[in-house]
């Protein structure tokens, strides 16, 4: 209850101080756009999330607006509603989950490298990060290998179904889901932010394949799902560890966790600091705006 109130606390605290820096702002519709090119010398507001590609991508590659970055998903949301900025950089599974929860959002739906984002390689997907020379990396790649795109596909539409009402059971069999009950290989320790819809993200109940966070809380999401499929490939018991976005790599590379399955992607700049395996998924960057 004390972390819940802290979490209140600030989030008002946030929206108390978007709400004066919207004051006076004029706002720029961003509905009518159709690719980066749109954007370009508009004056929008934007933003992403500290430390990640998204910040980095807008940054470079569209001049003429104001760019700002925030913690979290969650203030970037609260940023949006309040008038503080135009629109966020979010992955396009993020902005579905969003905008199906609230008609009030909408999403420039870009396409990468035509008009969208410039997104070389597999800086359009997200995969697994381990500690350099970890021996789970190609254990785990053996698991990816059998994951078939129509199952990544099928996973990812089931999880925005969820996520439009995480605690309530739905009694779903998920598209990726495996036989092996065997769990003596261990503890798979994963760290993710539990706070990246669809990706990750925390509830109260232990619907839906939700799995426990040790505080009366549990974390579901896409990521989730793909972890709990490859502890159980690999025949251990998977554990959780919720930590923020900044905090993900170290933690991997002092050994606290074994991997991180956080809706990464593997960038030139990360891979200087982990190892990644083979991608799970693959989107497109896209902005979230408010009608």
């Amino acid at each position: 209850m004390k972390r819940f109130c802290c979490t209140l606390l600030a989030l008002v605290t946030l929206l108390a101080a978007l709400t004066l820096s919207a004051c006076g702002r004029k706002k720029v519709d961003l509905s009518a756009m159709t690719g980066i090119a749109d954007l370009r010398d508009s004056g929008a507001a934007l933003a992403a999330q500290t430390g990640t590609y998204h910040l980095t991508a807008l940054r470079e590659q569209i001049t003429g607006v104001t760019v700002t970055d925030y913690d979290d998903f969650t203030a970037l949301l609260v940023a949006l509603k309040s008038g503080a900025i135009d629109g966020y950089v979010a992955e396009e599974p993020t902005a579905f989950t969003e905008c199906g929860k609230d008609s009030s959002l909408g999403y420039l739906k870009l396409v990468n490298n035509e008009t969208g984002f410039r997104v070389p390689g597999d800086e359009t997907g997200i995969a697994v990060a381990f500690k350099k020379g970890s021996p789970l990396l190609a254990r785990v790649n053996a698991v990816l290998a059998n994951v078939t795109e129509a199952q990544k596909t099928a996973l990812m539409e089931q999880i925005f179904t969820v996520s439009m009402d995480t605690d309530r059971e739905q009694n779903l069999t998920y598209a990726l889901t495996s036989a092996n009950t065997d769990t003596s290989g261990g503890t798979l320790r994963i760290s993710m932010e539990c706070a990246y819809a669809p990706f990750n993200w925390t509830q109260t109940t232990s619907a839906n394949g939700a799995v426990a966070l040790g505080n009366g809380t549990y974390a579901n999401g896409y990521d989730v799902q793909i972890a709990k499929y490859i502890a159980a490939e690999l025949g251990m018991q998977l554990e959780i560890v919720p930590n923020k976005w900044e905090s993900l790599i170290p933690a991997v590379q002092s050994g606290s966790v074994d991997g991180i399955i956080a809706g990464m992607s593997p960038t030139p700049e990360r891979m200087e600091e982990v190892d990644f395996s083979d991608c799970y998924y693959r989107s497109n960057l896209v902005i979230i705006y408010k009608k």
